[in-house]
């Protein structure tokens, strides 16, 4: 779901159950997205959530779109968003959190992606939003920026960073271009226990059908971003409130599979629009299995969030 940054490809061949450990070019990444477009209009109401992430479900929320703009909101109250943020939105998919930030704060918003159909597609929605003076959208890879030092406050990151295959490259960028006392605000998916991705097909599944490879634990994005002058400030295991968007993505992807194979009788589907059901079953088989988790975090830098 959700937008993926990662930077080679290579193979790993493990006999019996092991299958391969995979990795994933820019290329990868993009084409994962530009393929299942059509899949997220289709069953994850990207017109009216401008979202591909899951959901957060509460008292407030009555369908799946408001779910996934709930996500939104969550995060920005944790990671105390306010009007005199300058934000990046490193992963910004179709640009919904951009445009939620822009029209709940005010905020000026940036957001990149690695796909130039998702730049154009956020664009239009911020024009149709009446905000494209506030959120606009290029293209670039967050590991390696065209923005100067010092320059955001604030580096917003929905399904984005646990995407990178080298996720230190991730964090020293954004360690750059962020401001002395800046956050990042990340909402994903998180590893439960210390599985190695190699020995657990169900996730490579999971996984790798989202273009990913692997996920860090919350202990080790800790230690990752200490590395990085950056200490942990809040987080929220809100696992238990995105179990309807589980749910929903395991009958979705049960649909998905039967229009997958009946398409495949008579066109020639790309790679990612052919197994993008498979992930469906498998992040539900993963959370059962308590494999997974998801969280929010807030990263104070060089010295904490005030």
């Amino acid at each position: 779901m959700m937008f993926r940054e990662l930077a080679a490809t290579s193979f790993i061949t493990f006999h019996h159950h092991c299958i391969s450990m995979q990795t994933f070019t820019n290329e990868d990444v993009t084409n994962y997205y530009d393929h299942t477009e059509t899949h997220y209009r289709q069953f994850w109401k990207m017109e009216q959530s401008m979202g591909l992430h899951y959901g957060i479900w509460d008292n407030s929320t009555k369908t799946l779109a408001e779910a996934i703009v709930n996500t939104n909101r969550q995060l920005a109250v944790l990671g105390k968003i306010t009007a005199a943020d300058k934000v990046l939105d490193a992963g910004c998919g179709v640009g919904g959190s951009a445009i939620f930030l822009a029209k709940n704060f005010g905020c000026d918003v940036t957001g990149i992606t690695l796909s130039e159909r998702q730049v154009r597609t956020a664009s239009g929605f911020a024009s149709q939003n009446r905000v494209q003076h506030l959120a606009r959208f290029e293209r670039m890879d967050y590991t390696k920026t065209r923005f100067p030092d010092n320059h955001f406050d604030v580096v917003w990151a929905i399904e984005s960073m646990q995407t990178a295959t080298d996720k230190s490259l991730f964090f020293k960028e954004m360690q750059r271009i962020l401001k002395p006392n800046g956050r990042i605000l990340i909402a994903d998916v998180f590893k439960e226990g210390n599985w190695k991705i190699s020995e657990t097909p169900v996730m490579q599944t999971m996984l790798n059908g989202w273009a990913m490879s692997d996920v860090l634990n919350l202990a080790e994005l800790t230690n990752l971003a200490k590395s990085h002058n950056l200490a942990l400030a809040n987080e929220v295991n809100v696992t238990p409130q995105v179990r309807k968007s589980i749910l929903k993505y395991w009958w979705f992807a049960l649909a998905g599979m039967i229009g997958t194979k009946w398409y495949n009788l008579f066109h020639n589907a790309t790679y990612f629009s052919k197994i993008h059901y498979k992930t469906g079953f498998a992040q539900y088989r993963g959370w059962k299995q308590g494999l997974w988790s998801y969280r929010l975090v807030v990263l104070g830098g060089h010295g904490g969030i005030g």
